[in-house]
């Protein structure tokens, strides 16, 4: 580096360092870099690269002098402020409570308010509704459906019609918010869509506006003990009834008359109660077999005497169909033994 008396000291100065050479022009460092070709401004405190060619401070010591400028300047507070923070002072602050500890029925209607703006309704009926009561169904979508709600059945040609995009099914009212046991109600259970009674349909028609479904949801089949609520447990907990350790098979060939349901209906409810569906390549050691009648348990019996080594070291339990059923709509595995031929 070339050095001059401090008196007399020239506009450019070079220093070399590292094969590099250093350049002073208008008073500040520049380095010259090799590979560019090029010079760049030097920090006027380190003598490290500055943040941009205009600025004479680094990164560091410009964050460093906006800091200092910072406390130097005094905050003016704002007198309306300080006024709107003594009104909210003196307002009673509501109390955010946990989840567990709202009631029920407030978890719910908070949940109704949220799903208002956008209302969709997809509805199918149960088999237990008459004619007239059909009729009011089909009134409630015709009259109440339009651009910011969207009201329908899941089929229009099949009213008791359902699958995934069902979310309410309308069905009877028993008293003590119970009904008849439907195959539209097992699958609305297997499913976790919500039951209603008739009765929302006609409190809505009479007051001219949807009433809030909630209060009118069926708790139970009729048969079910009073203190249950299995059919909204249901809706409640969407973890399957069974766990996929249950191995049942379906021998009922006509499918259930009394409830009209045909075999391929009763192994979809198999299926989605999440039971594992018996077949031939799935290695158990209990086996649930649902049988109609008598007949079907005896040829089903004969069947498996070809292979009695195996039957011997496993469990096999022949059961009437509503096994499946109120373990559905009850939401809990009710006892083989009760349902056993």
């Amino acid at each position: 580096m070339t050095e001059t008396d401090e008196d007399d000291e020239p506009l450019f100065r070079v220093r070399y360092v590292d094969d590099e050479a250093t350049e002073n022009k208008s008073g500040y460092w520049e380095q010259y870099n090799a590979s560019k070709k090029s010079w760049f401004r030097l920090c006027d405190k380190c003598l490290e690269k500055v943040r941009k060619p205009s600025e004479p401070l680094c990164v560091f010591h410009l964050k460093k002098q906006k800091k200092s400028k910072r406390k130097a300047i005094p905050k003016i507070r704002n007198p309306k402020k300080k006024l709107k923070r003594l009104d909210t002072k003196t307002k009673t602050k509501r109390r955010k409570l946990p989840l567990g500890t709202i009631p029920e029925n407030k978890v719910e209607q908070m949940v109704n308010v949220q799903k208002a703006e956008s209302l969709r309704i997809v509805i199918s009926v149960s088999s237990s509704l008459n004619k007239y009561q059909i009729t009011d169904v089909k009134e409630f979508v015709t009259k109440f459906h339009n651009a910011s709600q969207s009201i329908e059945f899941t089929c229009q040609s099949q009213l008791d019609y359902m699958d995934d995009t069902t979310t309410h099914l309308i069905t009877t009212d028993s008293g003590s918010f119970t009904t008849l046991l439907t195959k539209e109600i097992i699958q609305a259970c297997v499913r976790h869509i919500f039951v209603s009674s008739i009765n929302w349909i006609k409190t809505s028609l009479e007051q001219l506006s949807i009433a809030d479904y909630f209060p009118y949801e069926i708790l139970r089949d009729k048969n079910a003990l009073k203190n249950s609520r299995g059919i909204k447990q249901c809706r409640f907990d969407q973890l399957p009834v069974f766990p996929s350790s249950y191995i049942i098979s379906v021998e009922c060939q006509k499918g259930v008359k009394q409830l009209k349901m045909n075999r391929e209906e009763l192994i979809e409810l198999v299926e989605l109660s999440g039971a594992t569906l018996f077949t031939d390549y799935i290695q158990y050691k209990t086996l649930i077999i649902l049988c109609n009648s008598k007949a079907e348990v005896a040829s089903r019996k004969k069947q498996n005497d070809d292979n009695l080594c195996m039957i011997n070291e496993k469990t096999i339990y022949y059961c009437k169909p509503e096994f499946l059923f109120d373990s559905i709509v009850r939401h809990e595995v009710q006892s083989k033994e009760m349902y056993s031929w």
